[in-house]
């Protein structure tokens, strides 16, 4: 297996970390390992966004109130250009209200987390005609409706990093972490999908060269390192749980602390524990086996607490 080399965070992460992770579907795949395993983590609020200046327009709604997100309706369906489409309402004054519940959530995400983390999925966007912005989302619509470019990395780079300076002066301590989603873009194509990853590339490598912002390798790790379709879901596109299990694994390895590495390692133990298939379960055996699961359960919970609420 190839060799992977890593820029080490400033900090490793522990349980006392708050994670922001908004983009692409792979920031949903990473989050859901976040909080199986003990971490506080907000996903997507406004679902996924695979732009980086659809994500960046999202940012700044929630950093100004004077920010607009653009309207639709769609038969009886209301949403939004500048969302994906979980967000949605029946009536626009309900649209209305999940917008304003999701701008104060985003600020005092954006406010209060230790970290963001970003997944950039493509540089392709498609501009609705009508004022030549780019959408978050096409929700369906015909495509005369939309014009398709493959942005600059100039013009991404000047607008995250003047919203890098935003969200610092709000939360001066956040670390930023950006990485390149694997999810390959097939529908652009495999050679626009290349092109799209190199400028997401190129924009990762201007913005981490600010202070606490930093890359992490997932593109690399899922199609580099494990260059496998078994890793794959069935589409060839999209990675598995086993891809993701071990970027994650990866993550653990690198860029938590050693103690936190420990809980985690006893959190695992426990899960397989829970798992055990008891052969006969009216054994006095198996009494002794559940009593001592029972007792190895309450010693972890009454450390870790936070881990109570984990759905297995």
């Amino acid at each position: 297996m190839l060799e992977m080399s890593q820029q080490k965070f400033s900090d490793p992460l522990t349980h006392e970390a708050s994670i922001l992770l908004l983009g692409s579907c792979f920031s949903d795949e990473i989050g859901h390992q976040f909080v199986q395993n003990g971490f506080q983590a907000a996903i997507n609020p406004g679902g996924t966004i695979f732009h980086p200046l659809a994500l960046a327009h999202l940012l700044e709604w929630a950093l100004n109130e004077n920010k607009q997100l653009r309207r639709i309706q769609r038969e009886d369906i209301w949403l939004s250009w500048d969302l994906s489409g979980s967000v949605y309402a029946l009536t626009e004054q309900e649209l209305q209200l999940k917008l304003k519940q999701l701008r104060k959530k985003l600020f005092q995400c954006i406010s209060e987390s230790t970290h963001l983390m970003v997944t950039f999925g493509t540089s392709w966007a498609y501009k609705l005609l009508e004022d030549q912005q780019i959408v978050a989302n096409c929700h369906k619509f015909p495509a005369d409706k939309f014009s398709k470019e493959n942005t600059s990395v100039e013009e991404m780079c000047q607008v995250w990093k003047a919203l890098i300076g935003q969200i610092k002066s709000l939360n001066p301590e956040i670390k930023l972490i950006f990485t390149v989603s694997p999810v390959r873009h097939s529908k652009d194509g495999l050679h626009e999908n290349n092109l799209s990853k190199a400028r997401l590339f190129l924009l990762v490598e201007q913005l981490t060269a600010i202070s606490n912002c930093f890359y992490f390798p997932a593109y690399e790790l899922v199609n580099d390192q494990l260059r496998d379709y078994s890793f794959f879901k069935e589409d060839g596109i999209h990675p598995n749980a086993k891809a993701t299990a071990y970027v994650w694994d990866f993550f653990k390895r690198n860029h938590l602390e050693p103690a936190t590495q420990l809980v985690l390692k006893d959190w695992d133990a426990l899960q397989l524990a829970m798992k055990h298939r008891i052969m006969y379960p009216e054994s006095k055996s198996a009494a002794i086996y559940r009593k001592h699961l029972h007792n190895q359960k309450e010693e972890f919970f009454t450390k870790h607490p936070q881990f109570r609420t984990i759905q297995l």
